[in-house]
């Protein structure tokens, strides 16, 4: 399966000190990916979304600082 970053993503990415393989191995991680998704993992927030069987848009990320304050949470939501 392919995963691509979406310029956005690359450059919210290197706003909070991310590197993008990051991002990538964090969502090679996700087992089962079906429409959009919002993946929290340590460092912040991944928004995803499946394009078809073979591709997976990583469309923006959000630091986890932008959390302050409130509950946080690892793992899956989706909308």
């Amino acid at each position: 399966m392919r995963i691509k970053v979406s310029e956005h993503a690359r450059m919210r990415a290197l706003e909070s000190n991310v590197e993008v393989g990051y991002l990538v191995k964090q969502v090679s991680n996700i087992p089962n990916v079906k429409g959009k998704l919002r993946w929290m993992t340590d460092l912040g927030v991944i928004v995803l979304e499946r394009v078809n069987d073979n591709l997976i848009l990583i469309k923006t990320f959000i630091a986890r600082y932008k959390y302050k304050g409130q509950k946080y949470h690892r793992g899956c939501h989706t909308f």
